[in-house]
């Protein structure tokens, strides 16, 4: 959902992320060594808390081959939108609370075995793991026992028949925090990101005696290691075109009774970044008068016009309009109000006047019962878009 988010390792608290991979030249450092930051205060919002997390935590950098933990997880800090146009108050969405709560929960009874995890980067081991070595062609399961499997194959199937851009090639792979238990297939992932053989192996081991020795991180089905979905391009690279979608997100969801339209909603909104990536939508406001942050809000709000079509249309996922906005309320609580970030969302009534617009076509559209093109919705999207950003302006 966008290219930079808030956060750290594999929790994307400014939701889930779309990347583009850009190569950057970087070398990998020593062992990290970073102190536990403490705990903040019951008040602090879950990004503040995370972000002093972040903070706290040696830079990891990589090899130019890999795509960099800063490009995938950095958040630059640069004014993206400006704050004083637009009203709009910081509330903590209860599926990120849920997570919050759950790392508070360890943090009071493990810390020392969850740092020893965290402080070699372990958090982030399956978020690479699925990106460069899951493929479509192994079985994938969904959940922290499969639950999710079945509505996300068949969401796949769905939504890839209901749009027509050419997406038999898009690999859908799942992310499972439950993989860190396996030595070897963490430490091909430590290698990949510029550790040595020795050192990868080591950290493997430790990662595995840590989740072995936890009673509160489930080995590994713990949200925070997979607190994530996103889709990713290379633009003709050599990973292929992927939407991953993480079990923490989908498990978070659930916890708070979104179980029945979060995963179609989730994969709805990522396969409507394929639809940009597809169809050059990204380069909409390639100029220089547009900040990076302006550039993000406008995909964003496009993603989430395009999925409300889809979820709502009846040769779609014909989802009842009045439960979609029920998880859209939780949905765009998330990273909502980050003007300074470059991948800030849009406010959450930008977001839900982009929700409402495509239901509104969706409405319009099944009255003949017709499927708009990818196209036709990007048209009709771009011409109201100056009164889609309009709810929050002073």
């Amino acid at each position: 959902m966008l290219r930079k988010s808030l956060a750290l390792g594999s929790c994307l608290v400014a939701s889930m992320a779309v990347v583009a991979c850009q190569e950057q030249t970087t070398q990998p450092v020593a062992t990290p060594t970073a102190a536990s930051p403490a705990r903040t205060s019951a008040t602090a919002s879950p990004q503040a808390y995370l972000l002093t997390l972040w903070a706290n935590r040696a830079a990891l950098s990589v090899p130019s081959s890999v795509l960099s933990v800063e490009k995938v997880f950095a958040e630059s800090g640069r004014q993206a939108i400006n704050q004083n146009d637009y009203v709009c108050s910081e509330q903590n969405s209860p599926v990120v609370q849920y997570m919050y709560d759950e790392l508070y929960g360890t943090l009071a009874k493990e810390s020392s075995l969850f740092f020893s995890i965290y402080n070699i980067y372990g958090d982030i081991i399956p978020t690479y793991d699925a990106l460069y070595f899951q493929t479509s062609a192994t079985p994938q399961t969904y959940g922290y026992n499969g639950q999710f499997t079945n509505v996300v194959l068949n969401t796949e199937r769905d939504v890839k028949s209901f749009w027509d851009i050419k997406s038999d090639d898009i690999q859908v792979v799942a992310m499972h925090g439950s993989m860190l238990l396996d030595q070897k297939r963490v430490a091909k992932t430590y290698v990949l990101l510029g550790f040595s053989p020795t050192v990868a192996a080591a950290y493997a081991k430790t990662i595995y005696d840590a989740l072995s020795a936890s009673n509160t991180m489930n080995g590994g089905n713990f949200a925070f290691f997979t607190f994530n979905a996103f889709a990713f391009t290379t633009f003709g690279g050599s990973v292929p075109d992927k939407i991953v979608m993480g079990d923490g997100i989908l498990e978070s969801y659930a916890a708070i009774g979104f179980g029945d339209v979060a995963p179609q909603a989730v994969f709805a909104h990522e396969f409507a970044h394929h639809i940009q990536f597809e169809n050059g939508y990204f380069g909409d406001l390639a100029s220089n008068r547009y900040s990076e942050g302006e550039q993000t809000r406008y995909t964003e709000l496009m993603a989430d016009a395009y999925a409300a079509y889809y979820l709502t249309h009846s040769r779609g996922a014909a989802m009842n309009q009045k439960r979609v906005e029920q998880f859209h309320d939780v949905f765009f609580q998330i990273g909502d109000c980050s003007f300074k970030s470059d991948g800030h969302h849009g406010t959450p009534n930008q977001r839900r006047a982009a929700a409402d617009f495509g239901f509104k076509l969706a409405a319009e559209a099944q009255k003949q019962g017709q499927i708009l093109t990818s196209d036709a919705f990007h048209d009709l999207f771009v011409a109201a878009y100056p009164t889609l950003i309009e709810p929050d302006a002073r």
